[in-house]
């Protein structure tokens, strides 16, 4: 049977606490083909020296360089559509 690729979708704004341990969990399954895709809106905490120590081939990491939006759901909702956008997977996962 062949895998499809699978993708897992991340947005993060300001969630330092759950976040190592969110990417460690996803790129740690037992699943091979799979995409594991950060999207940080801007986060004002530690999240990005967090991101930036995480190595993975598995991992890609998309930073924005300001909020669209003034409200927090707007801009989640705006970064998963962008997500989806570049998700290569014939299954998506959102983990938020």
């Amino acid at each position: 049977m062949k895998k499809d690729l699978v993708s897992i979708l991340i947005t993060n704004y300001n969630k330092e606490k759950f976040l190592k341990k969110s990417i460690a969990s996803c790129l740690n399954q037992n699943y091979k083909k799979k995409e594991v895709i950060v999207l940080d809106d801007f986060s004002t905490d530690s999240s990005k020296k967090i991101l930036k120590k995480i190595k993975s081939q598995n991992l890609k990491i998309i930073y924005n360089k300001k909020q669209k939006y003034k409200s927090g759901p707007l801009n989640q909702l705006s970064n998963i559509k962008s997500l989806f956008k570049i998700s290569k997977g014939k299954v998506i996962f959102l983990l938020d």
